[in-house]
């Protein structure tokens, strides 16, 4: 008779880190892939609401309700790229990309809160100025910008968070 086979043991974790160590090239490639996906999409999301408030017209209260409403549209890519960015980081101890992720998310959860000032000062205007069907499209508009004034603050911050805490704890 043959002896029963041995069962390895232990948690979820400790198997993907078993199958993982087998490919270390692999898992190398994969998030250095991610990594440059997510700067590309941050420069892509970045160019993007950049180009949203050129020529500036502060000043005009319909450009400044538009901008802010457009900038906040384009939002969820600069996220991504943060995000792939501030992850993969983390994952291989790269402090320099933390610290970069993590500091580009502090500056932009400083300009969204800017932006949600600016913005709002605009609102009472926006309504006293629309009539008829267009007011119902002002109102979507209204209350998707206000929805992103809530989250967008939160994931920035929370990926500055990351990204510095990152920073501070990474030996490399």
């Amino acid at each position: 008779m043959s002896a029963a086979p041995v069962v390895a043991q232990g948690t979820a974790k400790e198997a993907r880190a078993r199958r993982i160590s087998g490919q270390p090239e692999v898992l190398e490639r994969t998030l250095a892939l991610l990594r440059w996906a997510g700067l590309a999409f941050f420069v892509l999301g970045a160019t993007d609401v950049a180009l949203t408030w050129l020529p500036t017209n502060f000043g005009n209260r319909e450009w400044e309700f538009a901008t802010v409403t457009a900038s906040f549209n384009g939002m969820p890519v600069i996220i991504l790229g943060l995000v792939l960015m501030v992850a993969t980081a983390a994952w291989e101890g790269k402090k320099w990309w933390a610290l970069g992720g993590g500091l580009v998310a502090a500056a932009f959860f400083l300009f969204v809160l800017g932006a949600i000032v600016l913005w709002a000062g605009n609102v009472p205007l926006a309504l006293g100025a629309v009539e008829g069907v267009a007011l119902t499209g002002l109102k979507k508009a209204i209350f998707k910008t206000a929805v992103q004034s809530m989250v967008l603050p939160i994931i920035f911050g929370a990926l500055a968070y990351q990204g510095l805490r990152g920073f501070r704890s990474s030996s490399a």
